[in-house]
């Protein structure tokens, strides 16, 4: 027995020892995997799957948690483009293939990557896409192909633009909950999920305007990719689904032929001159990731290039969502930095909080003052509380397709006393030394005075929001107010009405930027930072070791599950709101 506890101690702690040895050999490996440069093969086929969510700027997503994470490095926007332009210059690179059956991402994003395709074509060498089946918005982005290639048990889901909202108000009334809502903007619907049980005219009328101006964008964009599909040709196949089978597909010129997987093999097999027996070298843009390095040299000029996306939230430092807490500190940083001579604000918000966007225009505007340049530049979204934040730039760059303006503002209040009182069985009392003291609560009915001073301030805010653009667009207050109201525009019609000056990307906003400095050698400087977690690379560096998992846009959710999680979060936030809103009513939805 004496013999025991010293016994028992040498093994717990040869025990500790051994697995601690054992997990500094594993990270060991991982660091010795991470630090060995792999290479591309030459006559390489890089194979794109572009079917998850792409934010932005790489990694700027929230997190998922778990020590042992297989979540993946998500590759943005602007990297997966520097990675297309490398691999036109790429020897060992012969073509693309482009492997979608759907895509997760806005209209604006798709013609992003439309562009860098059609510059990587410049280099001659060849594009190819093969789907199982095409959704439309999947189409869209693979018409940029020299050929596209379909299953043929598969089909092309190409029917227009359509969208469909859910309305509470009568579940709301059932369980006894009332929203008091205070508004400024005719157009601005975000609210009517929650006080009407079907669209108003106004959300009708501007809905059916820009789905019409986004489909006659994506099917101008698909008549120039595949010439013989006239515009009038592909309004007649979506009015009748007639790309619903493969066989209808080619028969309508949609696709180039119907191959199994094996012929599109044999296909690429004679494409490129390959011997008898050979495979055909494929790369995925997470391994050509980390094998390309950009050739863009340090230089003392630098460009900001800001990304601002997701919803507008106060007081928060999480990654993936815009806050004043965080942009507002970022922003004075790089203000005060000598080096940096013009500022990009890349935006892809729907909005949110209308303080925290005050906060961040009047920083943006102190940049402006001390002689630094501001471009906006919009992807997906640049709305409501996303073009507040831009509305003062020098410049403003959108995509044809954005959706922008929603310049309106809104807050909505609990009443929950009918579902307190009458369903539960609670009731509550109350003492006060003021009129307004016990106010503004869930519990009690709005008095008439508190409706006022809440729609007061709701239009006070409006103004304010009327004002910063009218100030920003040079516009009259009279004129800002007749494009305002709350309503969402295409970028394209964003520019006819002065609320966008240019139709571009991002390469075309940090060019503008560069002339606006007045400077001609420059390199570009991304915000905001996102830390790296070393232990987590070192992680997956062990457990994925040299799969060929396409890991580049991969999450443990799907891109689709994603937006519907944005969806949810949403109307939960609108739900949520204790202060005047800035915000798009939903996300829209283009699969």
């Amino acid at each position: 027995m004496k013999s025991f506890f010293p016994t028992f101690i040498a093994a717990f702690l040869g025990v500790i020892a051994a697995v601690a040895l054992g997990f500094f050999i594993l990270i060991m490996i991982g660091v010795s995997g991470m630090s060995q440069k792999e290479t591309v093969s030459k006559g390489s086929v890089l194979r794109l799957n572009l079917e998850d969510f792409i934010p932005e700027k790489t990694d700027n997503v929230q997190n998922e948690s778990g020590i042992f994470s297989m979540q993946t490095k998500a590759l943005g926007l602007n990297r997966i483009l520097d990675l297309i332009e490398i691999a036109a210059k790429d020897d060992n690179i012969k073509g693309i293939l482009l492997e979608n059956n759907s895509v997760s991402y806005g209209q604006a994003t798709i013609l992003s990557l439309m562009e860098g395709l059609k510059e990587f074509k410049k280099s001659k060498k060849f594009i190819y896409s093969y789907a199982h089946s095409h959704s439309q918005s999947s189409y869209f982005l693979s018409s940029v192909a020299d050929s596209m290639f379909l299953n043929p048990q598969g089909g092309v889901d190409l029917r227009g633009f359509g969208t469909t909202v859910p309305f509470f108000k009568n579940m709301l009334d059932k369980v006894g909950v009332e929203f008091n809502i205070f508004y400024a903007g005719n157009f601005k619907s975000a609210t009517e999920p929650f006080r009407l049980n079907e669209m108003s005219e106004f959300n009708k009328i501007q809905t059916r305007e820009f789905l019409s101006d986004m489909k006659n964008i994506m099917v101008d964009n698909i008549s120039k990719n595949r010439k013989k599909l006239t515009p009038a040709k592909l309004d007649a196949i979506m009015s009748v689904y007639d790309g619903r089978t493969a066989k209808k597909a080619l028969e309508n010129g949609l696709v180039d032929a119907l191959f199994y997987e094996d012929e599109l093999d044999d296909f690429l097999v004679k494409k490129l001159a390959l011997k008898e027996g050979k495979k055909i070298k494929y790369v995925k843009l997470s391994k050509y990731n980390r094998t390309a390095d950009s050739e863009e040299k340090d230089s003392d000029n630098k460009i900001a290039i800001v990304h601002a996306e997701g919803e507008i939230i106060y007081g928060t430092n999480e990654p993936g969502v815009i806050s004043e807490k965080k942009y507002v500190e970022m922003l004075a940083k790089i203000r005060k930095d000598k080096n940096i001579k013009a500022v990009v604000l890349r935006v892809n918000s729907p909005g949110g909080n209308a303080f925290s966007s005050d906060l961040i225009w009047r920083e943006l505007e102190q940049i402006k003052k001390a002689g630094k340049p501001v471009i906006a530049s919009f992807g997906d979204y640049a709305a409501s509380g996303g073009y507040y934040i831009a509305c003062g730039a020098d410049k403003i760059v959108s995509q044809p397709n954005t959706l922008t303006g929603s310049i309106g503002v809104f807050m909505m209040f609990p009443n929950a006393t009918k579902l307190l009182n009458d369903k539960i069985g609670i009731n509550f009392d109350t003492i006060k030394t003021h009129e307004f003291a016990a106010g503004f609560s869930p519990f009690h009915d709005l008095s008439e005075k508190e409706k006022a001073l809440l729609q007061e301030s709701t239009l006070e805010i409006y103004d304010l929001f009327i004002d910063r653009v009218s100030k920003g667009r040079k516009l009259s207050v009279d004129s800002t107010k007749i494009i305002a109201q709350g309503r969402v525009w295409t970028g394209r019609k964003a520019k006819e009405i002065g609320l966008v000056d240019e139709l571009g990307d991002l390469d075309d906003a940090v060019a503008l930027a560069a002339k606006q400095a007045k400077i001609d050698s420059y390199s570009t400087s991304e915000y905001p930072y996102i830390k790296e977690d070393i232990f987590q690379e070192i992680m997956q560096q062990i457990m994925m070791g040299n799969q060929e998992e396409d890991a580049s846009t991969k999450f443990s959710m799907t891109g689709k599950e994603k937006k519907y999680l944005e969806q949810f979060n949403q109307y939960r936030s609108i739900i949520r709101c204790k202060e005047p809103q800035a915000r798009l009513p939903y996300i829209f939805d283009f699969f």
